[in-house]
């Protein structure tokens, strides 16, 4: 039962952020479904696959929704259906992008009292890494040189946790020790 509330949140979200990256790839440009799928997987260094079932229902939604409209691409066959952004869906995108932002500023605090993470690092070595961390905004606008700097990231705040919570199972270890004699 657990699970399948927490299955129903994560694909709530994933079609949330999912939405808001295509309205992104198609600010730069017109594309199809599969360029918009290629671009959302090279943009989130792979963090996001979408199916191709995801795409075309988060595709109709959006044009259900009048934030995107196909247009007939120059040297297309009759099949392929190319999209571009609509006024309103710029207008969204501008939202979301705060939303997005406003969310991940709560997420700090959650992540800091949560994950024990500021006891081990300073507020400003915390800040530091949460401002250069990967936000679904930065990664869909990173240019490829800076991939580099987002995958640093990754890796440092990975090893962090992972001393973190290496930490945090040891003291469970000493408990069950002390319980056992």
């Amino acid at each position: 039962m657990v699970e399948n509330i927490a299955g129903k949140f994560e694909k709530a979200m994933k079609k949330g952020f999912i939405s808001t990256l295509a309205l992104m790839v198609l600010e730069k440009e017109p594309m199809h479904g599969r360029q918009i799928k290629k671009a959302i997987e090279d943009r989130t260094l792979g963090g996001w696959e979408p199916t191709d079932s995801t795409i075309y229902t988060i595709l109709k939604d959006l044009r259900e929704n009048n934030l995107i409209k196909p247009i007939q691409a120059p040297g297309a066959d009759e099949k392929t259906i190319t999209y571009e952004i609509t006024d309103d869906g710029k207008n969204t995108l501008e939202i979301m992008i705060k939303k997005e932002q406003e969310i991940r500023e709560s997420m700090r605090s959650i992540i800091t009292s949560t994950f024990g993470v500021k006891d081990e690092l300073s507020s400003a070595e915390l800040n530091e890494l949460l401002d250069q961390g990967p936000s679904l905004v930065r990664m869909a606008h990173t240019p490829e040189g800076e991939t580099l700097q987002v995958l640093e990231f990754q890796r440092i705040f990975l090893k962090k946790r992972i001393e973190v919570l290496n930490q945090k199972l040891q003291k469970v270890e000493d408990k069950i020790s002390n319980l056992d004699e």
